[in-house]
Parts: structure tokens; sequence; C-alpha cells
């Protein structure tokens, strides 16, 4: 059984699930609106009842976008911003930090990709002026 509980404007879903060792945890999901929040907690009602739910366990940067555009790119995005969007995380993100493990990432290693895309647009912005 899943609830939903506001907080500070936006709308938790929260639920139950039994880890790999046979512990019993809570997870927290954070909305926008309470729509999106109620979306969430009739699909996890659901899976659990069907006996298909899977707790989300993205490892590496590649696996959460991934996940993160089937589940709010195709639903929000219009079809233009969806193309553009992915065209971008194909060509700028993934092939550079996309193996990257999710524990590894923080603030000074945003700072050193947003300088390798910069010096990587100036390169080639260099070589297409010449």
């Amino acid at each position: 059984m899943a609830s939903i509980r506001e907080r500070n404007g936006k709308f938790n879903v929260i639920y139950s699930y039994t880890n790999e060792k046979g512990e019993r945890k809570q997870k927290w999901e954070t909305y926008e609106t309470k729509a999106e929040a109620k979306r969430r907690k009739k699909e996890i009602e659901y899976k659990k009842e069907m006996g298909s739910f899977v707790v989300r366990k993205c490892k590496t940067l590649d696996e959460l976008i991934t996940e993160y555009v089937a589940l709010y790119g195709k639903e929000n995005w219009a079809l233009f911003t969806y193309e553009g969007n992915v065209s971008l995380i194909n060509n700028y993100i993934l092939p550079i930090i996309g193996d990257t493990k999710l524990s590894e990432i923080n603030t000074r290693f945003i700072i050193c990709f947003i300088i390798i895309c910069e010096i990587r647009w100036v390169n080639s912005s260099i070589y297409m002026f010449f």
C-alpha cells in the first residue's frame, strides 16, 4: 500500500518494499503535482497487486537518464522537445559521462564535465571557422 503526503508544496509517494537481503525498507518519491503523485501511487499499487513491482535501482548515469526520459520525457515533453533533448543527451552527455557511477557524481565532477563540453565546443567552432 502506498500513501501520498504533501511537504513544502510538493507531493511524496511513500511505500514499503523488501530489498534483496529480505529487509523491509521505506521509499519516498517526490512529484511536483498531486496528479503525478496519484498516478505513481496507482502504478505502485497495481504492480504490487500483480506481483511485478520492482524498486528502481540505477547505478550509472546512463541508466538514470534512460529511466528519466522513459518515465518523465515521454509523458511531459512535446514531440520536438523530446527529440531535441534525446539528441542532446545521446550526443553530449552519455558518450562522455554515461558510464559514471551515480555515487561518483558531485559538484566538482559536474564542473569538470562542463569544462570538457566548453573545450569541445570551442575546438569544434575553431575547426568550422577555418
